[in-house]
């Protein structure tokens, strides 16, 4: 198994040091200082290096890579600052190391007004655009959180409101009517007031989920985890709801740390397999699967019952199905269920889809990084 070099950034390097510029919020970090450091250093080696193999004397190639370097420092941290840095001493390292006479500055040597005044104006505009990408695609995952917050309030808000109103109509009717109740009629009141409270319990448990991301970065604490274990808790929980139904899990040979968080990932696997149950009507198996494919853990739920609707596809995961008019009760907490998995799973870096099986049933397929 491959794996890439990670670099664990410290929490503390992740806070932010405020500056503001145009009315936004720019965050500067001890990352953007190493970033834009390292590649100025790797800049200067490379030219050294290209120097001392040169047999021509030949150095047109220096403002080129000095050029690249205040380019990606642009791209790569926040803001103007860092890439307005890299261009001073871009230009100063041009005239002071790989300018004759080396090592001594002399500012009214012929071309160096026009290549500070190019290296400038590349780290102005390269930051600008560099940051102005970055703001619309803030702007674009903070309007999809809103819409995905707002699609959870209001799929909760009715999931919430549904049971509740049973609970209310059945106790009114133990109460007002306890002489004239047969015992059955008692117990059969009773059972539905359970059944309520339980379904009330699930809806909890998928807000407190909610409630473990963080809403500002839509992130999670991850550590690594053995996805088996997960797995085995996740499939631990439904029999507990639902021990009819059996569960065979298929595991790969090797041992798959994945980091996670292990109590959102169990409740995305249980929401998976109860989804199954509650709304596959003929399920009578479930398959859960884990699987390596490159540098990603691949986690699938199959079921043999009736398969999803193709015009519900496209949005089982948004939230809205609550709304559908009819068998609202058969899908009472199906997209609210799934779309807690999707902003789960989101929050992992990883990626949920859904799809119908040749050979019938339904099959969820989560993908998640290993790094």
């Amino acid at each position: 198994m491959s794996k890439q070099f990670h670099i664990p950034w410290p929490e503390e390097w992740k806070k932010r040091t405020s500056l503001i510029h145009r009315g936004d919020n720019l965050v500067y970090t001890p990352k953007d200082f190493i970033i834009s450091f390292c590649l100025y250093i790797v800049t200067v080696v490379a030219c050294l290096l290209l120097r001392a193999l040169d047999k021509y004397g030949d150095t047109s190639y220096v403002a080129m890579l000095f050029l690249t370097d205040v380019f990606l420092t642009a791209v790569l941290t926040d803001g103007y600052l860092f890439s307005i840095v890299c261009a001073v001493l871009g230009v100063l390292s041009v005239d002071y190391i790989f300018t004759e006479p080396y090592w001594h500055i002399s500012f009214t040597l012929a071309g160096f007004p026009l290549t500070f005044l190019v290296m400038m104006t590349i780290s102005i505009l390269a930051g600008a655009l560099a940051s102005r990408a970055k703001q619309v695609e803030a702007t674009q995952r903070q309007m999809q959180r809103e819409k995905m917050r707002g699609n959870l309030l209001r799929g909760m808000s009715h999931d919430i409101r549904t049971p509740l109103t049973g609970i209310v109509g059945a106790t009114d009717v133990l109460l007002e009517q306890e002489d004239t109740l047969t015992p059955q009629q008692r117990r059969e009141l009773l059972q539905s007031v359970n059944e309520e409270a339980r379904w009330l319990m699930r809806v909890t448990e998928n807000l407190l989920s909610i409630t473990r991301i963080d809403g500002e970065n839509a992130g999670v604490k991850k550590s690594p985890e053995l996805m088996e274990e997960v797995m085995e808790g996740a499939v631990s929980k439904f029999h507990r709801h639902y021990g009819g139904i059996p569960v065979q899990v298929h595991l790969p040979e090797e041992a798959l740390l994945v980091p996670m968080d292990p109590l959102l990932m169990q409740q995305v696997l249980f929401n998976l397999m109860e989804n199954a149950a509650r709304h596959g009507e003929t399920v009578t198996c479930i398959d859960l699967t884990l699987r390596h494919e490159a540098d990603r853990a691949v986690i699938e739920v199959a079921d043999n019952g009736v398969g999803i609707a193709p015009e519900l596809l496209h949005k089982l995961f948004d939230g809205t199905l609550h709304r559908e008019e009819g068998r609202e009760d058969a899908r009472r907490d199906m997209g609210l269920g799934l779309s807690v998995c999707r902003t789960i799973v989101a929050a992992h870096g990883g990626s949920i889809t859904a799809e119908n099986r040749k050979e019938g049933g339904a099959l969820f397929r989560i993908s998640l990084p290993l790094q």
